[in-house]
């Protein structure tokens, strides 16, 4: 605070300019130095220079128009996304109810799989797929076959809770984790099962299938998804399991450097 004290009095006016919520801009008021920003640039949405300069100093953006229009261009799983493998696998279903997450597989939604039906909320995968099984059953539709898919780092962070819920209360449900090693939609962080701590240090890595197998699933199928036959028959043997069963799909992102990706091979560099 004494160097935004020392910088503002070196200053006409100061501008606080922060996305969402003044937290800055109320400390800064709070320790009595003047200072404006809420109430030009707003709560809501991004923040850019084009829209800073318009709402701050009122100077509209010039616009040209050179008589060429933007083609549209949905975002999409990278090239060679080992969840790929796996949402094709589960589009070839039509009759599959799938209750999908937020991370970069919520783009299994998307066309041209379109292999989701729901994404509501982070935890959701397991959660809202378990209410939509027992809906089912209370309405009769016992034929409906659904599955909850999540990743690695959602798991962790709030997937474990539905994977309980739906064994305790003997949910109709096939949980999916989708395990690429990493946090992939939000910048590649690490997480309980990559072996790393966020500063880079190594740490014990937590194994998906003994959290499943301590909840109760006695039938963890770990598959890679990019062997599609494998895949497939990953999916039929959930199903037809007379055990609560659970998938796991394996192969790491094809971004992380640590990792060297060769002829289909995937090992430590």
């Amino acid at each position: 605070m004494k160097l935004i004290r020392e910088f503002a009095s070196k200053m006409d006016k100061l501008y606080v300019i922060e996305e969402l919520d003044g937290f800055m801009e109320e400390q800064i008021r709070a320790a009595g130095i003047d200072c404006v920003g809420k109430e030009l640039t707003g709560k809501l949405y991004e923040l850019n220079p084009q829209l800073l300069r318009e709402r701050i100093f009122g100077q509209k953006q010039e616009t040209v128009d050179v008589g060429v229009a933007a083609v549209s261009r949905p975002p999409a799983l990278c090239p060679g996304c080992p969840h790929r493998g796996f949402f094709y696998t589960m589009s070839k279903h039509k009759d599959f109810v799938i209750a999908g997450d937020i991370g970069c597989y919520t783009l299994g939604g998307s066309a041209p799989l379109h292999a989701l039906d729901s994404v509501v909320c982070m935890g959701g995968g397991f959660t809202v797929a378990m209410g939509m099984a027992k809906a089912f059953e209370l309405t009769g539709q016992t034929d409906k076959k659904v599955f909850g898919v999540m990743g690695d780092s959602t798991f962790f962070h709030s997937g474990m809770t539905g994977a309980a819920e739906i064994i305790y209360n003997k949910g109709s449900v096939i949980p999916v984790a989708l395990d690429n090693s990493i946090t992939g939609m939000t910048g590649h962080q690490d997480n309980p099962g990559s072996g790393c701590t966020l500063q880079g240090d190594m740490a014990e890595s937590l194994k998906i299938e003994d959290i499943l197998a301590s909840c109760g699933y006695k039938n963890i199928i770990i598959v890679d998804p990019q062997d599609l036959t494998a895949m497939e028959k990953a999916v039929q043997d959930a199903l037809a399991s007379a055990e609560p069963a659970a998938i796991i799909t394996r192969r790491p992102c094809l971004l992380i450097k640590r990792i060297k990706h060769d002829a289909g091979k995937c090992g430590v560099d």
